[in-house]
């Protein structure tokens, strides 16, 4: 199935919890400001603002100068998408940071040994979601390709993989991408990954400041907080007037 720029598949989520939800994204876009870690663990966690984004470390980062030390390993993925750097999707979505830097997080090249062991799975999954209704490709010449896998070549076949992987591991690709967190290609209108929790979860779903874990709908106070009689949403007033309105 394929689906144009005009498809309603293309459109980000929106609902209730769009405010708080705004303050806990990753970037999706590379942020102008340089990181300025220069600890001996510099850039290797959330920490570093080019990290947490998904980006590599630039010149112009702290890190970069003399003396300075850097462990993104964010600037390498290789692995994933393949040596030409245009492969690479601009963005990366929420949920395929959080992963990479959690398997980095366990091991040196954690993500690299990882990406070996699920590449296959994943591709497969891909493949069987074409049955869904709601799955799109990225063009049609793709979803042509799709249909008849079997029968192309091991080139073609390589590199409709790795276009495949990059459009589903991309910052809300046509409305879905790849959830490592469920093993599945989630609609972003209906899943979210919360980035505090490392899990991706229902679109209802919110993350309570006060229990500190994602919690549903919009009750006041949450349901899970321990503390009674406080108001689990402590954004401004404003925030917090527009939230109860669409209650």
């Amino acid at each position: 199935m394929y689906v144009d720029e005009d498809s309603p598949y293309t459109h980000g989520r929106e609902g209730p919890n769009a405010i708080y939800e705004a303050q806990l994204e990753i970037e999706d876009r590379e942020p102008d400001e340089t990181c300025s870690c220069k600890s001996a663990t510099a850039c290797k966690t959330a920490r570093c603002g080019c990290h947490k984004g998904g980006f590599a470390c630039k010149t112009s980062c702290a890190c970069a100068r003399p003396g300075g030390t850097c462990h993104n390993k964010m600037g390498d993925l290789s692995y994933i998408f393949g040596p030409d750097p245009a492969d690479r999707p601009t963005a990366l979505s929420p949920c395929c940071i959080s992963k990479i830097m959690r398997e980095n997080s366990k091991k040196p090249d954690g993500a690299k040994i990882w990406w070996e062991s699920v590449k296959d799975g994943i591709w497969e999954d891909i493949l069987r979601s074409q049955g869904r209704d709601d799955f799109v490709w990225a063009n049609k010449a793709d979803a042509a390709m799709a249909q008849g896998y079997a029968r192309l070549s091991a080139t073609e076949q390589t590199a409709l993989r790795r276009r495949g992987i990059k459009h589903w591991l991309q910052d809300q690709s046509y409305g879905f991408f790849y959830s490592f967190c469920r093993d599945s290609l989630e609609q972003a209108d209906c899943t979210s990954h919360c980035t505090v929790c490392n899990a991706c979860a229902d679109w209802r779903e919110w993350h309570c400041k006060l229990c500190n874990k994602c919690t549903y709908g919009l009750t006041f106070p949450c349901g899970n907080c321990s503390r009674k009689g406080v108001r689990a949403f402590h954004g401004s007033k404003e925030e917090m007037a527009e939230m109860a309105s669409m209650n």
